[in-house]
């Protein structure tokens, strides 16, 4: 009995700790593995050390489909770079809606399912578009929130893949 009571004090006590991280710039990114339409699992962890610009996004989202077109300009501008650009559908719960998305916007980058209540509330997701930038140092730079000005995006970009 002491043994199930101590388990659950130390479960208790971890998730008290999961419920307070949230996203905030200066500190490191609250950690996600989400599939990719082929099912294939991304770790955040897989990408500290790179520069690497976080995309949250839906089908629906028509402010998202000008963040689309920096997005592809910083693929293009930094290929051959370390910098990683992950979109998260914060409606894709699988591969369906994933595969719809990047075929009708042309993304040539990863794109993971990310509807997942716990990545939604680590990263305090109430609307999209959302663009989290993290340098190599594996902390998070900077948070937009619904928009973002091009300039900004490029200065930003240009920020954590030159540091």
């Amino acid at each position: 009995m002491k043994l199930a009571a101590m388990v659950l004090a130390v479960a208790m006590c971890a998730a008290a700790l999961r419920a307070d991280e949230v996203a905030e710039e200066g500190q490191a990114p609250p950690h996600f593995a989400l599939p990719d339409e082929n099912g294939e699992v991304h770790d955040l962890a897989d990408f500290i050390g790179r520069p690497t610009i976080l995309y949250f996004t839906h089908n629906m989202c028509h402010y998202c489909t000008q963040i689309i077109a920096f997005l592809k300009r910083a693929h293009a501008k930094y290929e051959g770079t370390d910098l990683a650009i992950l979109t998260l559908n914060v409606w894709a719960a699988d591969d369906k809606f994933i595969i719809r998305y990047k075929e009708a916007m042309g993304l040539p980058f990863t794109m993971l399912a990310g509807k997942n209540s716990q990545l939604l509330r680590d990263y305090e997701v109430n609307y999209v578009p959302i663009i989290v930038f993290i340098g190599r140092d594996g902390k998070i730079r900077h948070i937009y929130h619904h928009y973002v000005l091009q300039g900004d995006f490029e200065k930003t970009t240009a920020e954590i893949v030159e540091e």
